[in-house]
């Protein structure tokens, strides 16, 4: 009988293990541990230790994985990892390679929302700039929760009761526990691709915060921050607030809320619409009965009711000012020929025939009148003018 047995080599060996360990769970699995010995390497992976309460394993969450972790896992964290375990070959190091993880217990919760938070406030996923507004008047709404708890059926109630035109679109989805997360990003994703919605309410009711926690996942804020639609978020009462709370384009208290803020109540909506048409149908009478009552006061004007009348007035008006005028003139040239023959006397008294008859008498040397005796001297001959003619003589001192 010839040997026919198969001799493995220790990376062989290693490879075979490797396969049977991850054969053994394709899909992967979930564990529940607290995380030890944590190490962050250059590289971008993680590398730690699983502790339970009676044994560990150690894990590894490569770097593609935790690039996408909504927190930071810490030492003594509590979480639920999922994943495979697996087999380093070149050690034959037995791991668990996770590929989510999530925490587990209040304290863990409260750090890992605190992480994610900041992390995406700095990333500007809640600023007021990337805030899509919603339709004014949507007549298709799609809303994403489960198919069977109290908040879809408040949502279809009170859009009913506000709204009865618009339709609402339900797409079912997981809103708790593993996976939640996942369907209720997929049911976003289907609705914008549709086409036959306008927007968009994702939330579930109450619960506690392990019950509300899927709507802290970092993928589902990433959905709603890239939705084309508007996305209205109403998770649990009005004291929660989640993190697609604060990425949303809007926040609603609750999931009645939700519905009252999507949609327009019509009732009010018809008796704005009345007010405001009896306030504007009263204006608009008041304009015309003021423009009617100032149309009639200029046609009870003289002008219009007796053209004739009132072209003659103005005739007469102008006649008196013409006759007015011209009386004005004939005083003005009568008063200024007084002043001028009262002027003319004045200069009449002034000339030298005038003077010459009074008995005076001009007396010239060399043809220029002399008005001062020093300016004569003895046997100086002059000439004497007077009224009726003139005469020579001489200075006889």
């Amino acid at each position: 009988m010839s040997d026919e047995r198969k001799i493995f080599s220790v990376k062989e060996l290693n490879s075979l293990c490797r396969r049977l360990l991850e054969n053994a769970s394709p899909g992967g699995l979930w564990v529940q541990a607290e995380i030890r010995n944590l190490k962050r390497h250059s590289s971008g992976h993680i590398y730690f230790v699983l502790a339970g309460k009676d044994a560990s394993i150690d894990g590894v969450i490569w770097r593609s994985i935790a690039q996408g972790l909504g927190f930071k896992p810490e030492d003594g964290m509590a979480v639920e990892a999922f994943g495979t375990p697996t087999l380093y070959e070149k050690n034959g190091r037995y791991q668990f390679s996770v590929r989510k993880l999530l925490p587990v217990g209040e304290g863990a919760r409260a750090i890992a929302f605190r992480q994610l938070k900041n992390r995406l406030l700095v990333e500007g996923l809640f600023d007021s700039g990337h805030k899509k507004a919603l339709p004014l008047f949507p007549f298709r709404i799609g809303v994403v929760t489960s198919a069977t708890g109290a908040a879809v059926r408040d949502i279809i109630h009170v859009i009913k009761r506000r709204a009865p035109h618009v339709t609402v679109v339900v797409r079912p989805a997981n809103v708790q526990g593993k996976g939640a997360a996942v369907d209720i990003i997929d049911g976003i994703r289907e609705l914008n691709e549709s086409g036959e919605v306008e927007l968009i309410v994702i939330g579930r009711g109450g619960g506690s915060e392990e019950d509300l926690w899927c709507f802290n996942d970092e993928g589902l804020a990433r959905a709603i921050f890239d939705s084309r639609l508007p996305i209205i978020s109403a998770v649990g009462h009005e004291v929660d607030f989640t993190i697609a709370d604060f990425v949303a384009d809007l926040r609603a208290p609750t999931p009645s809320a939700a519905a009252e803020v999507a949609v327009r109540d019509i009732a009010e909506l018809k008796s704005t619409i009345e007010t405001r048409y009896r306030t504007a149908k009263s204006r608009l009478e008041a304009k015309f009965d003021n423009a009617r009552a100032r149309i009639d006061s200029v046609m009870n004007r003289a002008a219009w009711t007796e053209p004739i009348r009132r072209i003659r007035d103005c005739e007469q008006r102008l006649d008196d000012f013409t006759g007015r005028s011209e009386m004005a003139v004939k005083n003005r040239l009568e008063r200024t020929g007084t002043n001028l023959i009262q002027l003319a006397g004045k200069l009449s008294g002034l000339s030298v025939k005038n003077t010459l008859k009074r008995g005076f008498t001009i007396v010239r040397k060399a043809g220029v009148a002399v008005n001062s005796i020093s300016r004569l001297s003895s046997g100086d001959a002059v000439e004497l003018e007077l009224i009726d003619g003139t005469k020579s003589a001489v200075i006889d001192d």
